[in-house]
C-alpha cells in the first residue's frame, strides 16, 4: 500500500522570508528531501533558501540532477529511472518533499516529478509560492496588471519575434530567464520605447 506523499515545495525567488508559513510546515515534517541540482554535489539554490528558512534537520538528503540544456525532455530523463529512491521512499511510506525556486507552477521542474509520481498512483500535493516576477515587482512597487489589461508570461528561450508578438498583443509582458537573450531584448525594448517602463 502507498502511504507516502509527495510534495511539491515552492520556496520563493531567494529570500528566506518569502517562504511561506506552508512550505515551512510541510519541509519540517518531510522524511525526505528532494534536492534538484545541475551536476551532482554541486549547490542548489532552493535548498539553501529552504534551509535558512526552515529546520531541515529530520529529513534526509536525496539529489536529483537536472542536466540543464535547452528544451530538455525531463519526462523521458525521469522516466529512466532517476526517480527510483523517490519511489522507494514513497513506498516505505516517508513523507517526501522536493523544493524548487519561486512558485511549482511557473517552469518548474519539481512539475515534472509531480506528475510523473501521478502518472505512477503515488499521492501528491503541490505547495504554492511567490513567483520571482511577484516578487520583483513588490521590490519596485510596479503593479503587473490594473483593472482589465493583460498580462503575458514569456521565457526568453523563446526568439525575438515571439517577444514582438506578444508586445503586440499583450498590455504587459513577463519575459522570465531572460539573461541569454538581454543582447537582443534591451535593443528591442529601446527601440519600442518601453525600456524606461521595465523592471
Amino acid at each position: 500500500m502507498r502511504t507516502g506523499t509527495f510534495y511539491a515545495v515552492s520556496v520563493g525567488p531567494g529570500d528566506p522570508m518569502d517562504m511561506t508559513l506552508r512550505a515551512k510546515q510541510v519541509l519540517e515534517q518531510a522524511d525526505v528531501l528532494v534536492i534538484p541540482v545541475k551536476q551532482a554535489g554541486e549547490p542548489s539554490a532552493a535548498y539553501g533558501i529552504a534551509r535558512q528558512g526552515a529546520d531541515l534537520s529530520r529529513a534526509a538528503l536525496c539529489e536529483i540532477v537536472f542536466p540543464m540544456k535547452a528544451h530538455a525532455d525531463y519526462r523521458t530523463y525521469l522516466r529512466g529511472g532517476a526517480l527510483l529512491p523517490v519511489e522507494q521512499a514513497l513506498e516505505a511510506g516517508k513523507q517526501v518533499a522536493m523544493v524548487t525556486l519561486g512558485d511549482v507552477s511557473v517552469y518548474s521542474t519539481a512539475t515534472y516529478v509531480r506528475q510523473i509520481l501521478a502518472e505512477k498512483g503515488y499521492a501528491t500535493q503541490v505547495i504554492a509560492g511567490v513567483p520571482s516576477f511577484c516578487a520583483g515587482a513588490a521590490k519596485v512597487q510596479q503593479s503587473l496588471c490594473e483593472n482589465s489589461e493583460s498580462l503575458q508570461i514569456l521565457p526568453a528561450v523563446h526568439s525575438r519575434e515571439a517577444v514582438e508578438t506578444a508586445l503586440e498583443q499583450f498590455d504587459n509582458l513577463v519575459v522570465m530567464k531572460a539573461g541569454r537573450a538581454m543582447a537582443w531584448l534591451l535593443p528591442l525594448l529601446r527601440e519600442r520605447g518601453l525600456l524606461e517602463h521595465t523592471t
